[in-house]
């Protein structure tokens, strides 16, 4: 029998503009330049105020015009960058309607906890695009960051949408996942056929796919070995690193720069000090102008309002951007006095409590974001551990680990390495509740192989 019943329900919903301020946050420097670039084109009433200051002949006063360029500096160190460099870099790395997938997320109204994991799957891809931190692990960052448990459907359901972002099959798993997103794409043009015998042949034979076995192919898919070769050729055509995809090579465009002078260290964000955009003189006086229609005027006050909004985003991102980096400044003032060298356990917590503000706010600033010092570029993340707490009760950092295990294994006798279960068990014994799987990863992220590759002959 049905019944109607009344309940009230909590929902939070965040509004375009909390969503826009949220992106702005997350986005490198170079990507804000598009989106400012972008609001320029759909709101009337903002101005550059760059090209509006040059225009009114105040180059010689104006730092921007200066040293603005030079503000955003490569892994080519102590040398310039040119306009044409510049300019080619942002053409080739944000235009042509590709954006990063934090971006991407940020555009496709998800729910406000669907927009955290995705951010949170997303700043666990490597380097090469790959996941390959367990999914049950970034849900137990998040009930700690947020206050929130994800199942694992969610969570599996969140890692979909993110894996079909551009680059396709960006956040998957292992070779396998990987190819298979690709070749499931909708846009990929394949023939039902061929893209049926490609995933069995991916993910039901992948050994005899790896191993290029075609003979054995050709029966297991019981297809001539003409097929096994064409099969080969679609995939061949996949991208099997999505992350190094479309990547200027060169060049990495910091949002900080962290400089000693005369002894002190100081804190910058490249790029000019001021405001990139204004609003537009001649809109204001034709607001308050009394013969505008009542529509022209309806118009512009939207603008107007949207525009003072986004003036105060950019404003705001500025200032939180500095806290957040003067603050890890202060915790690693070792590391940037001795040149790179003594870095502390440090964890996204303790720069949130430090500054006051929520650890989804630190996390959304340092994804993505690259720090220029005098002696290299390093990515925020850097200075950040993921770690455990030691039998002691001390947070201890996962690069602390790392060292640990590696020592273990450089002492190691190399007629009998030590496998990652004896290795779990010597850092259980100094306090590390380390297990074997979380040996593994960290002896994968280290590139050091497994015991028995490890295995040599001694000779008395």
């Amino acid at each position: 029998m049905l019944r109607n019943t009344q309940g009230q329900i909590l929902q939070q919903k965040l509004s375009p503009q909390a969503i826009q301020a949220q992106l702005l946050l997350a986005i490198p420097t170079m990507a804000l330049e598009q989106e400012i670039k972008k609001q320029l084109e759909e709101n009337p009433v903002l101005e550059d105020s760059v090209e509006e200051t040059q225009s009114n002949e105040e180059l010689a006063e104006d730092d921007y015009a200066q040293d603005s360029w030079n503000d955003y500096p490569t892994q080519r160190r102590n040398s310039d960058i040119s306009d044409e460099d510049r300019t080619e870099y942002l053409i080739n790395k944000q235009a042509k309607s590709r954006e990063t997938p934090i971006e991407q997320v940020h555009r496709m109204g998800l729910e406000p906890n669907e927009l955290i994991i995705a951010e949170e799957i997303i700043g666990s891809i490597e380097d090469d695009g790959y996941l390959r931190i367990p999914l049950d692990e970034i849900a137990e960052d998040i009930s700690e960051k947020f206050g929130f448990s994800p199942s694992h459907e969610e969570m599996e359901s969140v890692l979909t949408t993110v894996q079909r972002l551009d680059p396709v099959g960006i956040a998957a798993r292992n070779l396998e996942e990987c190819l298979s997103i690709q070749l499931k794409e909708p846009g990929s043009g394949l023939e039902e056929t061929d893209r049926d015998l490609c995933l069995k042949m991916i993910n039901e034979h992948f050994e005899e796919f790896k191993l290029k076995h075609f003979e054995k192919l050709a029966k297991l898919l019981n297809v001539p070995l003409e097929k096994v070769s064409e099969l080969f050729e679609i995939i061949h055509k996949l991208n099997p690193a999505p992350g190094k995809q479309d990547t200027a090579a060169d060049y990495i465009f910091p949002d900080y720069l962290v400089k000693e002078i005369e002894g002190k260290i100081v804190v910058e964000l490249s790029g000019d000090s001021r405001s990139p955009v204004r609003i537009s003189k001649k809109y204001m006086e034709m607001l308050k102008d009394k013969t505008t229609e009542k529509d022209t005027k309806d118009f512009l006050r939207n603008k107007f309002d949207a525009a003072k909004w986004f003036i105060n985003a950019i404003q705001s991102r500025r200032d939180t951007m500095l806290k957040v980096m003067n603050a890890i400044v202060e915790r690693q003032m070792e590391f940037f006095k001795t040149h790179g060298e003594g870095l502390k356990p440090m964890f996204e917590k303790d720069i949130a409590e430090a500054i006051n503000m929520d650890i989804s706010t630190v996390s959304r600033v340092v994804r993505g974001k690259y720090v220029q010092t005098d002696f290299g570029i390093y990515e925020l993340k850097y200075f950040f551990s993921t770690g455990m707490r030691s039998d002691s009760g001390e947070d201890v950092s996962n690069k602390i680990l790392k060292e640990k295990i590696r020592d273990l294994i450089e002492n190691e006798d190399k007629s009998k390495p030590l496998s990652d279960d004896k290795l779990a068990e010597l850092m259980n014994k100094e306090g590390f509740g380390l297990a074997r799987r979380t040996v593994a990863k960290y002896r994968e992220a280290m590139k050091i192989p497994k015991a028995t590759l490890r295995r040599k002959i001694i000779l008395n």
